[in-house]
């Protein structure tokens, strides 16, 4: 919020509560104080969760990473990871290839309990930093507080390269004729996103029509699974059931490997994606997907509680993946009726 009379910007706490699960998403807690300096009196605070949480750095230059944790904190983040690099924490000794916290990337950042990060006395990034981007999937930061439509984001001229962008626990497609499909609607300031392109570009994001609203939403109902580092994605076009039902917004699509759940969403339409969590070496990803596995997906109707198994060629699992399976088929799971 701008305060023209005092000529200072106050970045305000946004907080969301869905589906039974409150958590603050992203926090800035300092005034930005004077518009010809740009500085940050009070410095960004990040408000992360336990687990895996996809961040990013919004400072103009590098930083220490340790001068980015708190010192009382130190003890709740178990690891950092990058594109191609990682740090653990070692009873408080940092190992591994990230020293620095750079502009323009994202990062996985692993706690075991809820922390915070504050950076102090740091000028926030550029709007329009460039990203050089190779082909593949590229880890990167958005730039500035607010948020933007994913269409809106990428400029025009390069936005055909793009495969797809995957942030924490949700993802878009490019599809050719709705445009941008999937659980995830805009890019947010303090996120980190794994950004898909079949050749190398550059580019900025477009950040004029920028909003302060945040855009996440719960598809999880009431089945709960670790977010990991490693997931891919499933977008279904329709389900079809072989009784004459049909699907409904609020009736939930559920990723197994074998009987361990990896990934739950809500049907919100056409192309909903499922996350199905992969297996990236923490107790709490035990028993998830690895490059063996076709996941199992069955779907609970939320006006009757009917369990339905989805039948269709599932492809195998791998990290990062985007996967359009089309149409499928759903057949009444048959329960037992003795024990």
């Amino acid at each position: 919020i701008y305060s023209n009379s005092n000529n200072y910007i106050i970045a305000v706490h946004q907080q969301y509560q869905t589906s039974g699960y409150a958590s603050i998403q992203f926090a800035i807690t300092a005034e930005f104080p004077d518009m010809d300096t740009g500085y940050i009196e009070d410095g960004f605070d990040y408000c992360v969760e336990p687990g895996a949480n996809l961040m990013s750095y919004p400072c103009d230059s590098a930083v220490a990473l340790l001068d980015a944790i708190p010192s009382d904190a130190l003890s709740q983040f178990e690891g950092i990871i990058g594109a191609g690099t990682a740090a653990s924490n070692l009873d408080g000794v940092w190992v591994g290839s990230i020293t620095n916290l750079s502009p323009g990337s994202g990062y996985w950042i692993k706690l075991d309990a809820s922390a915070s990060m504050q950076l102090i006395d740091a000028i926030p990034s550029d709007p329009a930093i460039v990203y050089n981007m190779h082909y593949g999937a590229n880890l990167i930061s958005f730039p500035i507080p607010g948020s933007v439509g994913i269409g809106d984001g990428i400029p025009d001229d390069v936005e055909g390269f793009f495969t797809g962008i995957i942030g924490e626990g949700v993802a878009a497609s490019p599809n050719p004729t709705l445009g941008w499909v999937g659980s995830l609607s805009a890019f947010e300031g303090g996120k980190g996103y794994w950004a898909k392109v079949d050749q190398s570009v550059s580019f900025s994001f477009i950040v004029d029509e920028s909003s302060s609203r945040l855009y996440s939403k719960s598809y999880y109902g009431d089945f709960d699974y670790a977010q990991s580092t490693q997931q891919a994605f499933y977008f279904i076009e329709d389900v079809v059931f072989a009784d004459g039902e049909s699907i409904e917004s609020g009736d939930v699509i559920l990723a197994y490997n074998e009987n361990v759940l990896v990934g739950a969403r809500e049907w919100f339409g056409a192309f909903t994606d499922i996350p199905a969590m992969g297996a990236d070496g923490s107790s709490e990803t035990i028993g998830y997907c690895d490059g063996y596995t076709n996941p199992v997906m069955k779907l609970i109707k939320k006006s009757t509680g009917a369990e339905y198994i989805l039948d269709s060629e599932i492809p195998s699992w791998s990290n990062n993946e985007l996967f359009q399976i089309g149409v499928v088929y759903a057949r009444e799971s048959v329960l037992p009726t003795e024990h």
